[in-house]
């Protein structure tokens, strides 16, 4: 007699949910914190107080959150773009490692083109958003083993809606309780997982082109 077989709950590979394990894990300890606010200014990203000595803040702000809403906000989108990304590196320890950089490296140019527009604003971003969108930039691009071209009508329709989803969200509060949205860096991210992720590819992960990937 066959049995048959049961599909896991989740299909998601296990980098991309060890990230969304680290988003929403590293909010329950915040949280736990009395002095939340005080962590907000010691690791906190602050433009106009960005320098070398402070240059941390530009990673360490991704491991912080507003409130669950704001957490469980980005987890969800991890959640939806992380396993394209992470699927396309591989789940073996180099394309794990290639996974957690190229999100960080992805935060920390959204970190900066935000700080480079804004050199002179006083104000405190925290959030995985930078990150989570490089990483919506880059798998909207990624096909069964090659890369759309940034004309393709997924792209250029995801691309329009993102930006202004995020233009609108400058008016409008999406999660109670988290302050003003920084925006900007949600698009700055999204163009720069946009336009690496080819070179990224190439240069770590050339097997892609000619996988047969199922996403």
């Amino acid at each position: 007699m066959n049995h048959p077989v049961k599909e896991p709950i989740f299909t998601a590979p296990w980098p991309a949910m060890t990230l969304i394990g680290l988003i929403l894990g590293l909010y329950a300890l915040q949280s736990t914190f009395g002095t939340d606010e005080h962590l907000v200014y010691l690791f906190g990203l602050n433009p106009a107080q960005l320098s070398v000595p402070t240059s941390y803040n530009l990673v360490t702000s991704l491991f912080l959150h507003g409130n669950w809403g704001h957490a469980l906000l980005n987890g969800f989108f991890a959640l939806a773009f992380a396993s394209g990304v992470a699927r396309a590196f591989g789940t073996g320890p180099s394309g794990a490692a290639s996974f957690f950089i190229y999100y960080i490296v992805c935060g920390i140019a959204a970190g900066l083109m935000y700080c480079a527009v804004y050199p002179d604003r006083y104000v405190y971003l925290i959030g995985a958003s930078g990150a989570v969108s490089g990483l919506m930039g880059a798998a909207i691009r990624l096909g069964r083993g090659y890369l759309l071209p940034l004309t393709h009508p997924r792209v250029v329709g995801m691309t329009l809606a993102w930006g202004l989803i995020n233009i609108l969200s400058a008016f409008v509060v999406i999660t109670p309780g988290s302050g003003p949205i920084a925006w900007e860096a949600h698009i700055f991210g999204y163009v720069f997982g946009l336009l690496t992720i080819g070179i990224w590819l190439k240069l770590f992960h050339k097997s892609f082109f000619h996988a047969d990937l199922t996403f």
